[in-house]
């Protein structure tokens, strides 16, 4: 499998998703039918996403790592798939809400060859192979070198000095935020030590900011390379260009 394989994977499963959540109405959205490998309630909205999304990577001999089935398969190629990130959004019909794949040589994020976003609300696209685009065009981050900056930060403090400070509740779209410049940078430095964020949540995001352009790293200004496509996996982010990066690092408590 190469990149152009995995971006016609990628369509075909954000075609099929978008098609299976669309026939169920918003006040469905919210109905609680189990729970997901991850420990969380998965809603009926989550169940269905994942469902079509299985319908398109189980004719592939890959590895998948999914929020609500947990690991499934046993393919040399890594896939983490979150088929809905942003499940309270999507449940409101607040329109940030995206499916996200990952594919990956190894276990291993440094063997990440391909990332895609779909916003599902908007359908604006975003992937990355050797560059990132959105909607088919190339994009880069922002060259803000300010701390005076437009952020994306869990959670906003009063303190930071940034002009200003969103959360939009979908973590793949929020890098993506960041690849495209929209926002300057994105942080995430919440839950214990290992952090909150978990592989499906991010991967896809991660590669697509790199390869725009931004320096990805953890609170301590750690590389990612060594994080596994595992559902025990956790992750804190710090992402920005390299000139804000190091500025952030110091920044944080």
């Amino acid at each position: 499998m190469d990149e152009k394989d995995a971006l016609k994977i990628s369509r075909e499963v954000a075609k099929n998703v978008r098609k299976a959540i669309s026939s169920i109405s918003i006040e469905e959205r919210n109905k609680t039918v189990g729970m997901g490998k991850d420990g969380t309630p998965t809603k009926l909205i989550d169940k269905i996403a994942e469902r079509a999304a299985f319908e398109v990577l189980n004719k592939e001999d890959v590895t998948i790592i999914s929020e609500e089935a947990g690991v499934v398969g046993e393919g040399d190629v890594h896939v983490a798939l979150d088929p809905l990130d942003g499940t309270f959004n999507a449940t409101r019909d607040v329109p940030i809400y995206s499916i996200s794949l990952c594919f990956s040589m190894s276990k291993y994020l440094k063997d990440v060859f391909f990332g895609y976003v779909y916003n599902l609300a908007t359908s604006t696209e975003y992937y990355a192979d050797s560059f990132a685009y959105r909607n088919g065009k190339r994009v880069k981050v922002s060259d803000e070198s300010s701390l005076f900056c437009n952020a994306i930060v869990y959670y906003p403090w009063s303190k930071f000095p940034f002009k200003r400070m969103r959360v939009f509740g979908s973590a793949a779209l929020e890098l993506c935020f960041v690849s495209d410049s929209s926002f300057d940078c994105f942080i995430d430095i919440r839950g214990d030590k290992k952090g909150m964020l978990r592989v499906y949540d991010v991967a896809a995001g991660i590669y697509i900011a790199k390869k725009a352009g931004a320096v990805v790293s953890d609170e301590e200004g750690r590389t990612l390379n060594s994080k596994k496509f595992d559902m025990d996996e956790r992750f804190k982010i710090v992402a920005a260009n390299k000139e804000l990066h190091p500025k952030l690092l110091e920044l944080i408590p």
